[in-house]
């Protein structure tokens, strides 16, 4: 059986994905680390689940550690980011992963909803995003996450949710003109409906047509980000 294949390498670069000790963030933090990058784990809860993804990263012959932090709070934010470069040395690739869904009509939306949906999925990638760029070597990447719902279709009952994500795009557009000093680029990727513990436990149920994909589909759409 032939190996499988590698695109190209990430030796000696180091990569932090937040929200990686499950679903998305997991499968992007596995492919770095499959790919020769030191991989910094975030989670908010699931510690178990992180040390797994640690692991496996470490299975491929590469290094990882997982630290605990809650992007919603900035300080933990920036803690995270001081925690990765005292333990690696540097800092060159910041995937922003976490994320939250709301579903309901805008009708019945609460503002501890609206708070809930926006101070992470906006606020907080917004502030992962500063630390990144503070922490960042020269030539560093700053990956958010969007969703297909935000520009290219509707979807009836997601007005929070998508609301939250196209923020992310504005971000992007000007973000990476501010970064260019650093010669840092910005950009985002932005799923459709992906088969996650996530997905499973709301979002099919909303999605026309079904169209869905797996964790491993969206890996080269984040690695084509990376230096």
């Amino acid at each position: 059986m032939s190996a499988p294949y590698i695109p190209y390498r990430l030796d000696g670069k180091v990569a932090l994905i937040t929200g990686s000790g499950r679903g998305i963030g997991a499968a992007i933090a596995t492919e770095l680390g499959r790919c020769g990058a030191k991989v910094v784990v975030n989670y908010a809860n699931s510690k178990e689940s992180a040390d797994k993804v640690v692991a496996e990263i470490k299975s491929f012959g590469t290094d990882a550690v997982a630290f605990k932090a809650n992007v919603r709070n900035v300080p933990e934010t920036a803690k995270l980011m001081d925690d990765a470069v005292a333990h690696f040395g540097g800092l060159d690739t910041v995937v922003s992963n976490s994320g939250v869904v709301s579903f309901g009509h805008f009708g019945d939306v609460t503002e501890e909803e609206f708070d809930r949906v926006f101070s992470l999925n906006t606020r907080g990638q917004f502030f992962v995003a500063r630390e990144a760029y503070r922490h960042l070597n020269e030539g560093g990447r700053i990956i958010l996450t969007s969703s297909n719902t935000s520009q290219d279709f509707s979807v009836p009952n997601r007005s929070i949710y998508s609301g939250s994500k196209g923020a992310i795009e504005s971000f992007v557009r000007i973000m990476c003109k501010d970064a260019g000093k650093k010669k840092i680029t910005v950009n985002a990727v932005a799923p459709g409906g992906t088969v996650t513990d996530m997905f499973h436990g709301v979002a099919h149920h909303y999605i026309p047509g079904g169209e869905k994909y797996s964790p491993e589909e969206l890996q080269q759409g984040s690695n084509i980000d990376f230096p």
